[in-house]
């Protein structure tokens, strides 16, 4: 079913539309009589944009157009034509010309424009057909933008004089815009098939340079993997089935169990697995006993110069003799022993208590208290315990 459009009545359209455009340069905002005139997308476009103080340089008016060089034009003749815009006194209405040449363009199925020049107002309004506008009062011609008069003297030869030219051109361009669509689509799949036939041929040369190489196990004596063979039938390739089935003889590199090795060649080891866990294990054992030793009895002078006698293992990673004092050896030796003696449960205890403390920090935070007030409340309790620690004594 066709769509009835009305051919747009400039009396009726222009007149509400030129009576708000001098508005500009006494309010900040749009009149709400101007927005209903609009087309949707400029609707929001003003009343999104159009918000900003008296004071600004700028004005709503040039949001009605989209370039930013049109829009000072169009600020430029609404200020300077004050007067035409003024009402008549007898009618109180804007006196809109009878001899107004409307053209229209329509640019899809769903779009359909008309041009209404306005030489006495220097100014050319666009109309856009809206077929759904609720808050526009329904369907019905809506301002798409409003331009110079010789904004759009470049696009004359695209507007028609009616509406049913206007769709008769569209259907006419229809199949050749559909084909030059198709064009590059078309060469797109081509060369998107002849890169994908090219990746194929590569890939199968890939894979096939591992049936020409014959392949070893780096393991001594490893077996060999067998080269696929014509099946014989004046060189025709063998079946998959036994294509696949001459890989079941290769031995795998990582696999530790080489039937084609012989064990009796290879002598017994002394690596168990073990080993090295079992050497760390004596380390930490002697070390440990070093330290008590240490503890409970301390060197005498002579024992201090005296060198250490060699332990039973010695360690993986020896550390020099070092070349400071005696005395200095004496207090690193105790400085690494209370850092190795300092166990699990004292760490958790002072984390513990530091987290604690911050926890009742942001606690006072929260409930107004300074940083200052909750600072003089821990000091006071520090305080507090150092006269019960001074009772107890």
């Amino acid at each position: 079913m066709v769509e009835y459009i009305p051919v747009p009545d400039p009396r009726q359209l222009l007149a509400p539309l030129l009576a708000c455009l001098p508005l500009a340069f006494a309010s900040s905002r749009p009149p709400p009589a101007l927005l209903a005139l609009l087309s949707p997308v400029l609707r929001q476009r003003v009343q999104l944009l159009g918000s900003g103080s008296t004071s600004s340089p700028e004005t709503w008016l040039r949001l009605l157009c989209w370039g930013p060089r049109n829009g000072a034009e169009l600020e430029r003749i609404v200020g300077e034509g004050e007067e035409s815009f003024e009402p008549h006194p007898v009618s109180g209405e804007i006196e809109i010309p009878d001899d107004i040449t409307i053209t229209y363009k329509r640019f899809d199925a769903e779009t359909l424009r008309s041009c209404l020049p306005l030489d006495e107002f220097e100014l050319t309004v666009l109309y856009v057909w809206c077929p759904t506008d609720q808050e526009g009062g329904g369907p019905g011609w809506r301002v798409a933008e409003v331009l110079p008069l010789d904004a759009l003297k470049d696009e004359e030869d695209t507007w028609v004089g009616s509406i049913e030219q206007a769709n008769k051109v569209v259907q006419e361009l229809a199949p050749k815009e559909a084909s030059k669509a198709a064009e590059p689509s078309a060469k797109a799949v081509a060369s998107r098939q002849e890169q994908d036939e090219a990746d194929k041929d590569d890939e199968d040369d890939y894979w096939a340079q591992y049936d020409n190489v014959q392949s070893r196990t780096p393991a001594n004596g490893a077996a060999n993997m067998a080269q696929p063979q014509s099946n014989g039938h004046g060189g025709e390739q063998m079946s998959d089935t036994a294509y696949y089935s001459q890989y079941s003889n290769v031995q795998p590199a990582l696999d530790n169990d080489d039937p084609t090795v012989d064990k009796n060649d290879i002598g017994d080891t002394s690596l168990d697995g073990s080993t090295l866990d079992d050497i760390f294990k004596r380390q930490m054992e002697n070390i440990i006993h070093q330290h008590k030793a240490e503890s409970q009895s301390k060197p005498s002078n002579e024992e201090r110069g005296r060198q250490p006698a060699d332990s039973d293992i010695p360690l993986s990673h020896p550390r020099p003799a070092s070349a400071s004092s005696s005395n200095r050896s004496d207090a690193i030796s105790k400085l690494e022993y209370s850092a190795e003696c300092q166990s699990a449960s004292e760490m958790a205890i002072r984390q513990h208590i530091s987290t604690n403390v911050k926890s009742m920090f942001r606690l006072a935070r929260a409930s107004g208290i300074s940083r200052a007030e909750y600072q003089a409340m821990i000091t006071r309790e520090l305080d507090v315990l150092e006269m019960m620690e001074h009772d107890d004594d």
